[in-house]
């Protein structure tokens, strides 16, 4: 098993240099680190504008989590109210919130138990105990309910480890200020990794930003962040818009559900396979963003299948070596478009002949929702990547196909190459590449 993820927080096992913060008098680091934001080449190519990520599957806790749970953890830390008392904190989690916590936590040397539902993996179980949770609990079929018999069940019992003076505190999953304090910094970062843009009035040099949606603490954070810098600058009202693209999968999209009805709606049920986005309401504050965005910030909504975070992922795997989950992919997907079905269309239209090959350039994508699955590249250094697997040969062929943008130009049509847009690499703990084959021998047999 990977034990890097669980490594106590030093320059020496992450390579960067950790904020500090005073408390009581003394300096010590959050329980975070700055990431990387690397611009893909692929992936801009692929999109028709520049494409950064934002590696936050490098932290500690191994997704963005760890500054949401870290910053939530230091609030309850300075509270006067906690001053000098032991503490132990709880919470539910679908798996990468609960991993942060418990990283978090045992950094700054407090007890952390987590509470799962049925449906989290056993290697995020595996991951949590070798991390250091004092409990691993599973119960319930989605988030809302681990969190309900955390409460009312596992809180007030005699927890291991525990005397009776114990402070028991209970860590929302996405739902605090604090929480979306954290996530901010990495606006902050971004003000000062991205590269100089030619608008020198705008909140931040890029015009938009890709994040999946749960509980929308990570929407939240990153929209506090921007408002944060359009007030040091004391901005113009007529600043052009920072674009947010907030993706969810089908079967977990709480937020889209929320939007199209406009009334914060529960969903009956999770059937999404993405469980790290199994929320089945997001927070107040999101559904408020949501129907009044800040000024300067647009926000849009989009709902791709499982089978298209599963592409997003293979791209990653791909083309930059990394291994990230469905609630990642599907950021990636969202941001490129389905060239699979490219492929399998002019397949259909011409199997005697070769296919011409797609310039990398083009902005859109081709087909249609009834198409099949082509088989995408494979590990092993004599494959293409995935995305070359997608197009034909240079032989010309007089096959057309209509254009299918994606849904990042759909939504936000005025992009041009050179316009920047960051996709936040959320979250890579609860992967495996046995998990990745899988995928791959869906999608080569018709997963849509």
């Amino acid at each position: 098993m990977d034990t890097a993820s669980f490594l106590p927080l030093s320059t020496e096992s992450v390579h960067k240099k950790a904020p500090i913060v005073r408390m009581a008098g003394k300096q010590q680091k959050k329980p975070w680190i700055e990431t990387p934001l690397v611009e893909s080449s692929v992936l801009s190519r692929a999109a028709g504008c520049r494409v950064f990520l934002k590696l936050e599957n490098l932290q500690p806790g191994g997704s963005f989590k760890s500054r949401a749970m870290g910053s939530l953890i230091l609030h309850h830390i300075n509270d006067p109210a906690n001053a000098n008392r032991d503490l132990h904190f709880y919470i539910n989690s679908g798996g990468n919130a609960g991993l942060a916590a418990v990283c978090a936590a045992r950094s700054l040397d407090y007890p952390c138990s987590v509470v799962l539902p049925m449906t989290a993996s056993r290697l995020m179980v595996d991951k949590l105990h070798a991390a250091g949770a004092t409990q691993v609990i599973q119960h319930g079929d989605t988030i809302a309910e681990a969190g309900v018999y955390m409460k009312n069940a596992v809180m007030k019992e005699n927890t291991p480890g525990s005397g009776e003076d114990v402070v028991k505190i209970a860590l929302h999953p996405f739902d605090h200020e604090a929480i979306w304090q954290g996530n901010s910094s990495i606006v902050d970062e971004l003000a000062y990794q991205l590269p100089p843009g030619n608008d020198e009035e705008s909140a931040l040099p890029v015009d938009a930003l890709v994040c999946s949606v749960g509980g929308g603490g990570l929407m939240n954070g990153l929209i506090q962040g921007i408002e944060r810098r359009r007030r040091r600058q004391a901005q113009k009202e007529d600043v052009k818009d920072i674009h947010i693209l907030a993706v969810e999968t089908d079967g977990t999209q709480s937020m889209a559900l929320a939007m199209s009805q406009k009334a914060l709606v529960t969903l009956p049920a999770v059937t999404s396979m993405a469980v790290s986005l199994a929320c089945v309401r997001v927070s107040e504050k999101t559904f408020e963003y949501c129907i009044t965005p800040p000024p300067g910030i647009a926000i849009h909504s989009a709902v791709l299948s499982d089978a298209d975070a599963a592409r997003g992922c293979l791209r990653l795997a791909d083309d930059e070596r990394m291994l990230v989950e469905l609630a990642c992919g599907v950021c990636v997907e969202a941001t490129i478009g389905d060239r699979f079905k490219q492929q399998q269309q002019l397949k259909d239209q011409s199997k005697s002949s070769k296919r011409k090959r797609a310039p990398l350039s083009d902005e859109g994508y081709y087909g249609d929702e009834h198409d099949n699955i082509s088989k995408p590249g494979r590990f092993d250094g004599s494959s293409t990547s995935l995305i070359d697997s997608a197009f034909g040969s240079d032989e010309e062929d007089d096959a057309t196909v209509s254009p299918q943008l994606s849904h990042l130009k759909q939504l936000i049509p005025n992009l041009t190459p050179e316009s920047r847009v960051v996709i936040v690499v959320c979250g890579g703990s609860n992967v495996t590449y046995g998990m990745v084959s899988e995928w791959r021998d869906k999608l080569d047999n018709g997963w849509l």
